[in-house]
């Protein structure tokens, strides 16, 4: 990877404490991470009127949809979102959906979300599918900051899940013929796998690497 590649993502809502004004936030542990693996960060505003316009006009080399907000709690960045995810679909821009990003490429293709519990502020373990497995192993230990899990039932029909947590619950997945990976746990935050750069590398370079050899 090289400063050439850039990275669009997308940023959360928040408000000010003592007044209302809706702002665009991000952690900085994604702009160190970037910088450290020499990526161009390029944040992607909500709110625009023309998001695809936006993208295009980017440049970019991968979608990041990042985590925070519950998907359908902000609609202007659900909007945003959505739209840029059918932009970078139609583009061939490769996307990786991280936490809050896997449940809204889930919600995309009809899959329900439900509440679950200890899934907040702590780590479990993951088994993989082959189609990551070679990255990550087997059974990776991942950071867990979620409190939604997803009937994986209409998410099959277009994508392979590659992780799951040992109660059966999607942590993984990957488009059965797009160029579109998205994960529950978060690889900027401390204590992420050095799979993550891994897979960054790949879907950089490739696109959807895993359907070269073992289509899925």
């Amino acid at each position: 990877m090289t400063l050439s590649s850039r990275v669009g993502l997308t940023l959360r809502v928040t408000n000010a404490v003592e007044y209302s004004e809706p702002r665009d936030a991000i952690s900085h542990d994604w702009i160190k991470m970037l910088d450290q693996w020499g990526l161009v960060p390029v944040l992607i505003p909500n709110g625009l009127a023309d998001p695809a316009a936006f993208l295009r006009a980017l440049n970019i080399d991968l979608l990041v949809l990042t985590g925070g907000d519950d998907w359908g709690a902000t609609p202007k960045r659900d909007r945003t979102e959505e739209i840029l995810y059918r932009t970078a679909l139609s583009d061939g821009i490769p996307v990786l959906g991280v936490c809050r990003g896997l449940q809204f490429i889930a919600a995309q293709s009809g899959a329900k979300p439900f509440e679950i519990e200890g899934h907040i502020a702590t780590r479990h373990a993951v088994r993989m599918t082959p189609s990551l497995g070679g990255m990550y192993g087997s059974r990776p230990d991942v950071n867990s900051f979620h409190n939604l899990g997803l009937d994986d039932a209409a998410l099959k029909i277009s994508f392979h899940i590659a992780g799951r947590d040992v109660d059966g619950r999607v942590e993984a997945i990957l488009h059965r013929e797009l160029p579109v990976a998205a994960v529950m746990w978060h690889p900027e935050r401390e204590g992420g796998h050095s799979g993550d750069r891994m897979l960054f590398e790949q879907l950089l370079k490739r696109g959807a690497f895993w359907l070269e050899n073992n289509p899925v």
